[in-house]
């Protein structure tokens, strides 16, 4: 087939990264959009506390694989409370499963960071500080400190894709003068901060990167998809 296609593997509760997907890939014309879901209710229910449902993840794999895509991401940010041993162990299983490359957003994440020099971040947050800890930690396990975070308070997983662009650009500015960290993540996949980025980084001068846009370059990277013509979304898919 002449088409290139990409998988997406996202929590069932999620309302915005196929949105996010969609808007940057009416840039990248002729690249199909193929997406899985995994359960993952509004509570988080669906998913063990402490690891990965292994079939469902398998199974969406398989099931994109069927669609011949060039590479599949788990577009969530659950690794880095895990822990992102959680997410290279998951990253094997996909691959193995869809017969293609695989990623996940908090793999990406951790190396883009990595890469840029960035040890200091901020976090925008979903629910509350407190729920985030584990999140912190799992950054600091590599390497990653997290020098301020902003809760909005959102009870649930599906009650953040209601947030508004207003409130997420507050926060960020919030944890940028707390701080003054070396980039700033907007860190749950199901709120919307895409058109933020661009217009935050040049108020700040500092990355700030949205979950899903950030799952969304990380397919495309391993797809070995250039990602330049979205460049003006933000740092992330500016060539290194």
């Amino acid at each position: 087939m002449s088409r290139i296609a990409i998988g997406t593997i996202l929590p069932s509760s999620n309302r915005v990264v196929e949105r996010t997907t969609a808007a940057l890939l009416r840039h990248l014309p002729g690249i199909d959009h193929c997406a899985a879901r995994i359960p993952y209710a509004p509570d988080g229910s669906g998913q063990p506390a402490g690891a990965y449902d292994a079939p469902s993840y398998a199974d969406a794999a398989r099931l994109l694989g069927h669609a011949g895509v060039a590479a599949v991401c788990w577009n969530g940010t659950r690794g880095a409370a895990l822990g992102l041993p959680a997410d290279r162990a998951l990253i094997a299983s996909l691959a193995a499963e869809a017969h293609c490359p695989a990623t996940t957003t908090a793999i990406f994440t951790a190396a883009w960071l990595r890469r840029r020099g960035a040890r200091r971040i901020a976090l925008v947050l979903p629910g509350t500080v407190a729920e985030g800890a584990a999140h912190i930690a799992g950054f600091a396990a590599e390497g990653i400190e997290t020098v301020a975070a902003h809760g909005l308070g959102c009870p649930d997983n599906l009650s953040a894709a209601a947030v508004a662009s207003t409130a997420i650009i507050d926060a960020v500015h919030t944890v940028a003068t707390e701080a003054r960290p070396d980039a700033i993540l907007v860190w749950s996949t199901n709120l919307h901060g895409l058109d933020a980025m661009a217009p935050l980084e040049a108020a700040l001068g500092i990355p700030v990167l949205d979950s899903a846009a950030l799952g969304v370059a990380a397919l495309l990277d391993r797809a070995g998809i250039d990602t330049a013509p979205l460049a003006h979304f933000g740092r992330v898919f500016a060539t290194p």
